[in-house]
């Protein structure tokens, strides 16, 4: 995971086969170094962590519904959101967290009190709180060796905190709401024929769960999978209305949930490579649907057996997002030379008198009269010899 800090980095060899042998041996050779420098290139960009953090920061958008998350994966105007059933879910679920956390803050203070009066003042480790510890820098303060290495240790830590972040900024292990039109191609399916980067397209494990707004086991599923989330990492959660769904993608859905109509919804489908592995319609064996909610024992189990539970992403760091670098550097440069088209300064417009004209010269227009010109070719004056 840590390539190029202190550990072997893996390069990336050219591909110098399919080479047209009936070419010139100059023309074979520079299509060689081409690979080659490709190659290269390739292997510099997985390990410039300066560049992918700059090309995140610039793809990632803030001021989403639930956060932030990659212009990618994510549309500011149509995901987002909860639904009724989830909304009132979620309160009645964060008002029993609250009691259950002032009860175990009032045992806590009541512990804290018991163990403070039964303690003794004086400690036999009291002596260690007392020693000044060596300053790095100074005389003792320990060598260059042990400052390397901390401050190496600091960028792995780093480099761990941004592949994390930007891992949920591409929808891995946090469960969001999406538009039903881009549900189904967000976990992969459909996404076949895809030009670009097809690793970032097609997520190794995905979730989808189709939802009734008015079920509450769809959003007792929906509280569970945002709990697993925080523990199966590496699977994509993605939710959506499930009649609208299936209207927006009719043929889609034909095609890869043939089993699955309008009258077996809230469904659960786990999607593994772009490929439906498993699918529960009406959410079946999951749950005690009287009682409205999912056993997330069950709802474990049931994914772990799909094998869309993934604890870690097993992508590259630079396959997370779709935009390609060179889609990345064309928006840049179109952004600079928009930049530099707004600091142009204006032109000063010579006034002939005629609407519509933008001349910077000074001239005149021969047959219109106006107040600022007479119209002719040569003044009154001079044709007349009068002057």
């Amino acid at each position: 995971m840590f390539e190029g800090l202190g550990g072997p980095i893996r390069s990336d060899r050219a591909d110098l086969s399919g080479i047209d042998p009936t070419l010139e041996s100059c023309c074979q050779r520079e299509i060689e170094s081409n690979r080659k420098l490709n190659a290269v290139e390739t292997t510099l960009r997985r390990h410039d962590r300066i560049a992918l953090a700059e090309r995140r920061r610039r793809n990632v958008i803030d001021d989403l519904k639930f956060g932030s998350g990659c212009r990618c994966c994510y549309d500011p105007n149509m995901d987002g959101g909860e639904y009724i059933a989830l909304i009132e879910m979620k309160a009645s679920v964060g008002t029993l967290s609250e009691q259950v956390c002032n009860e175990a803050q009032l045992n806590l203070k009541t512990e804290q009190e018991s163990n403070e009066s039964d303690s003794d003042d004086d400690s036999e480790f009291d002596y260690l709180l007392d020693e000044d510890l060596p300053v790095p820098g100074t005389a003792g303060g320990g060598d260059n060796a042990l400052m390397a290495h901390h401050q190496d240790r600091v960028k792995e830590l780093q480099l761990f905190m941004m592949m994390n972040e930007s891992a949920r900024e591409h929808g891995f292990g946090v469960h969001r709401q999406l538009h039903p039109e881009r549900v189904l191609h967000a976990a992969g399916l459909g996404m076949g024929g895809v030009r670009g980067n097809r690793a970032a397209a097609i997520p190794p494990a995905a979730i989808i769960h189709l939802y009734d707004p008015e079920s509450t086991m769809s959003a007792s599923l929906d509280v569970c999978l945002e709990k697993l989330g925080e523990e199966y990492r590496g699977t994509k959660y993605v939710r959506a209305g499930g009649r609208a769904t299936l209207t927006m993608n009719e043929d889609l859905a034909r095609e890869s949930l043939p089993k699955l109509t309008r009258d077996t919804l809230p469904a659960l489908i786990a999607v593994r490579d772009g490929v439906v592995v498993a699918c529960c319609p009406q959410l079946s064996s999951l749950g005690d649907a009287r009682a409205g909610k999912v056993e997330p024992h069950a709802v474990e189990a049931w994914l772990d057996n799909a094998r869309v539970l993934l604890r870690e992403v097993p992508l590259e760091f630079e396959d997370y997002c779709r935009i390609r670098p060179e889609e990345d550097a064309l928006l840049e440069n179109m952004m600079r030379e928009k930049a530099k088209l707004a600091e142009l300064p204006p032109e000063n417009i010579y006034n002939c008198g005629v609407k519509g004209c933008c001349k910077t010269f000074r001239h005149q227009h021969v047959g219109v009269k106006n107040d600022e010109q007479s119209g002719l070719l040569l003044c009154q004056e001079i044709a007349l010899g009068t002057s």
